[in-house]
C-alpha cells in the first residue's frame, strides 16, 4: 500500500491493524465500515446511529493462509470445494489499495486489486460505504483462452436470534439442499430451525431478511448475479468448526449474491464481469 496516510486520513480513512493484517477503518457522517486488505474482506458496516449489519466470529483466525469468519469473504474464482483451497485464492491473499476516494453524497469508497491473481484472471473490489454497503468484485480475463468463474460475495449478517429471522424474496424459487442432497421449491419466507445450506438458481431478486429480536430490515440487492445462497450452519456442524463459537450459530445467516453451480459466469478473452450487492436497512 503506497498510499500517503495523511491524504488516506483526508478522505476519513484510518489504517489500523488487526493481528498482523492492514484495515481500512472509514468513518464519515454516514457510516462506518472496516476492510482488512487480507482477503479484501468487508468486516464491518454500521449505518449512522446503527448496530453492525455484518457478523464476525469472536473465533475467527487471523492467520496468513487461513479466511476470516464472517463479514464478506470474497469466494472466488471459484466457489465450493472443486479445487483447492476451497473457495478459491482471493479470500486468503493480500489485496493492495487502489484508489480512495470522498464522494459527494458524503460516502467513502476505496478500490482493492488483486493482480495476477489466477489463470490469467485479474480481480477488483469496489466498496462504497454509506447510507447503504455496495461491494462490487470485478473480474477480467487477460488471457488467450475462454475462462470459467464461479463466485460469491458471502456475506455473514448478524441477527438477534436465528430462529426470529425470515429471509424474504425466494418464495418459488427453485433450489438445491446441500444438506438433504434434494431439489425443492420455496414455499414462503425461509424460516431456521436446522441446518440451512441452498442454492437458490436463476434469480436475482431483491431479497430482505426480517429480524424479529432487533427489530430491523436489511434489504440486500444484487446484480451480476444469478444465484443465491443461504446458510446457517447450526448446532452440529457449528461445533466442529474451530474459528466458529458452538453457540454463534444464532448470532448470523449468510445471505450471498453468487454465481455458482450451474450459473458459471464464461469469460471470453479480454471481457470482463460484475458481481455486486448493495445492503441497508429498511423501514
Amino acid at each position: 500500500m503506497n498510499f500517503d496516510l495523511s491524504d488516506l486520513k483526508n478522505k476519513g480513512i484510518q489504517v489500523n491493524a488487526l493481528h498482523d493484517f492492514s484495515v481500512l477503518h472509514i468513518e464519515n457522517e454516514l457510516a462506518s465500515a472496516d476492510i482488512c486488505l487480507h482477503g479484501g474482506h468487508v468486516l464491518s458496516y454500521v449505518p449512522a446511529g446503527e448496530k453492525d449489519l455484518l457478523w464476525v466470529s469472536r473465533h475467527s483466525l487471523y492467520t496468513e493462509g487461513k479466511a476470516i469468519r464472517g463479514g464478506i469473504p470474497v469466494c472466488w474464482p471459484w466457489f465450493g470445494s472443486v479445487k483447492s483451497p476451497a473457495h478459491g485464492v482471493a479470500r486468503i491473499r493480500n489485496w493492495s489499495l487502489k484508489k480512495a476516494a470522498s464522494e459527494a453524497d458524503g460516502s467513502t469508497t476505496v478500490v482493492l486489486s488483486l493482480e495476477p491473481a489466477a489463470e490469467g484472471l485479474s480481480a477488483e473490489l469496489y466498496v462504497n460505504a454509506g447510507s447503504s454497503l455496495r461491494v462490487e468484485l470485478k473480474t477480467v480475463n487477460h488471457g488467450n483462452v475462454s475462462a470459467t468463474v464461479t463466485e460469491a460475495l458471502h456475506t455473514y449478517f448478524s441477527v438477534g436470534d436465528i430462529e426470529g429471522v425470515q429471509v424474504c424474496g425466494l418464495d418459488g424459487m427453485s433450489y438445491s439442499d446441500k444438506v438433504l442432497n434434494t431439489e425443492a421449491v420455496q414455499c414462503g419466507s425461509i424460516v431456521f430451525d436446522r441446518e440451512t445450506d441452498r442454492v437458490y438458481d436463476d434469480t436475482d431478486s431483491v431479497i430482505v431478511i426480517r429480524d424479529s429480536v432487533l427489530n430491523r430490515k436489511i434489504c440486500v440487492e444484487r446484480w451480476g448475479s444469478n444465484s443465491t445462497i443461504v446458510w446457517n450452519p447450526w448446532i452440529e456442524k457449528a461445533a466442529k468448526m474451530a474459528d466458529f463459537g458452538n453457540d454463534e450459530y444464532r448470532e448470523m445467516v449468510c445471505v450471498e449474491a453468487a454465481n455458482a453451480g450451474r450459473d458459471k459466469v464464461c469469460l471470453p478473452p479480454g471481457a470482463s464481469h460484475i458481481l455486486g450487492t448493495r445492503i441497508r436497512l429498511i423501514g
